[in-house]
């Protein structure tokens, strides 16, 4: 697998760069620890499907500041399950520092720019510094927030979000050098989105008719993965009941 590419002479714009640390659980870390972190920081240039973290790997941190990226795990027999989309102002890797998990990667889906932080000082100011430790808790939380979200999702949750987050785990898993390919077929889609054929003939000609993708004879092609990421971020309309409790 590609290593990724460091590059010093170009990369995304200090006000990106602010725009994305706004977003982000730094915004919340005290001042000097934030530019401490940030000043040491480099930036770091992923193609799409290269990976930032790779199960196994040592510890890194990056800040995405342009394109978005995907963490999954993976079980011995090379099944894949999508666990969140880093977009700008997402923290890659922060909560491994806690919690060390081997099965969890994190890899580009379009081109990415990001921050990438040195491991050993977040690890530092998280244990001497009582108001990092707290940002790195609050980021810690929101993964636990979105993972009730998610089973909420699985469970009741819109069909074409269902769909789109399917398409680009397979898409992720063509051949770095081309395009982004899912290699399914409709019928295979439907049994593991949980709907019916038709249903999901009828989401894949909306996101047709957007731009998003295209049928293939060796799958559907992703045209636009920022159409199919948008559809990641809208929450199942669910009676107040069925909301996870705040506590």
């Amino acid at each position: 697998m590609p290593r990724a590419t460091v590059v010093k002479l170009r990369g995304p714009t200090r006000s990106q760069i602010d725009q994305a640390i706004a977003r982000s659980p730094l915004a919340r870390m005290p001042v000097p620890a934030r530019e401490a972190l940030v000043t040491s920081a480099r930036v770091v240039h992923l193609r799409s499907r290269e990976y930032f973290i790779r199960h196994g790997a040592p510890a890194r941190i990056g800040l995405v500041v342009t394109g978005f990226a995907r963490s999954f795990g993976s079980t011995s027999d090379g099944r894949e399950l999508t666990f969140a989309w880093g977009h700008p102002g997402a923290i890659l890797g922060l909560g491994l520092l806690v919690v060390p998990l081997d099965t969890l990667s994190w890899q580009a889906v379009n081109d990415v720019a990001l921050l990438e932080l040195q491991a050993d000082a977040v690890r530092r100011l998280g244990r001497d510094d009582a108001g990092v430790a707290w940002a790195m808790a609050e980021h810690l939380g929101s993964w636990l927030r979105k993972a009730l979200s998610d089973l909420l999702l699985y469970a009741y949750g819109d069909l074409r979000a269902r769909v789109a987050t399917r398409l680009l785990e397979l898409a992720c898993n063509s051949p770095a050098d081309g395009p982004l390919i899912a290699s399914v077929t409709q019928q295979d889609l439907a049994q593991a989105v949980g709907a019916s054929r038709p249903s999901v003939a009828r989401v894949l000609k909306e996101l047709r008719d957007q731009g998003a993708v295209r049928p293939l004879s060796r799958g559907i092609l992703v045209e636009r993965a920022d159409v199919l990421a948008a559809a990641l971020d809208q929450p199942p309309a669910l009676s107040p009941r069925l909301q996870p409790s705040p506590e």
